[in-house]
């Protein structure tokens, strides 16, 4: 009777894992911080704060290579500037995870979400920031590579917020179009997701049962969220990210004071 009991209840923790990978999924999507809601869930259904990290790229890996095949499908992609971009970031990739296996992962929480919550204050006063095209400047892309290579240790060390962070930094080349950005964000977090989930399964970091049933979610989340960027374009892109950076800054500032 009570294994009975026991397996209804694991059965119930892997239906809330796919649910959060589901909604996760669509606001990794959009905007990022999907992870604010996978981690903690992980963490619930009983693994320790450094196997959620590791756990949670999984997810992450699925829900961006479902996202990806959707924007590319529909003709959003830009695959040279990806490439571009995603060079310095994977190169910054195996620096952070490295600092997360041997770091507490609450060092950097506090930093990062005030720097969400004035980032995403600028750019309500200022939307022109993401959404209007100028000409890029060489300032711009001289700034882009060292820029991107920090994101890179950031998104090895802890991934969540990583999908602000590649949006913000891509308003530095003045594009206007933050559905492009939004198609070369998931690209950059589907290679870059991949170098670390290879780092974390090496050092044993990765229970793959939940990280797989989670992962079920994020897919399904991910072509929702692509879906509905294209439909209605730059307008509920901005909407999420501000929402979303607001929120993980609170949640991160609150963490590092818990």
């Amino acid at each position: 009777m009570k294994e009975s009991i026991y397996e209804m209840q694991q059965l119930a923790w892997y239906v809330v894992l796919i649910v959060a990978g589901f909604i996760a999924g669509i606001i990794n999507t959009i905007a990022g911080g999907g992870s604010f809601l996978t981690l903690p869930a992980l963490m619930l259904f009983g693994l320790d704060p450094k196997i959620a990290n590791g756990t949670n790229r999984v997810a992450v890996l699925f829900s961006s290579a479902s996202a990806v095949a959707t924007f590319n499908k529909h003709g959003y992609l830009n695959r040279s500037l990806a490439l571009e971009l995603t060079i310095p970031t994977l190169a910054g990739v195996p620096v952070g995870a490295l600092l997360a296996i041997y770091l507490p992962s609450g060092i950097f929480e506090a930093i990062f979400g005030v720097i969400f919550l004035c980032m995403a204050a600028l750019i309500a006063m200022n939307p022109k920031r993401l959404i209007e095209t100028r000409q890029a400047s060489d300032r711009s892309r001289w700034v882009t590579s060292p820029l991107f290579f920090a994101i890179g240790i950031y998104v090895g060390f802890i991934q969540a917020g990583m999908g602000i962070l590649l949006l913000m930094a891509m308003s530095l080349l003045n594009t206007g179009d933050l559905l492009a950005s939004n198609a070369i964000k998931n690209l950059i977090g589907f290679l870059v997701t991949l170098a670390a989930v290879g780092l974390f399964a090496v050092y044993g970091y990765i229970e793959w049962l939940p990280g797989l049933a989670m992962a079920m979610g994020n897919v399904v989340g991910g072509v929702v969220g692509a879906k509905l960027a294209i439909k209605k374009g730059n307008r509920l892109i901005f909407v999420f990210l501000i929402v979303v950076m607001t929120a993980s800054g609170v949640k991160m500032i609150w963490s590092s004071l818990s």
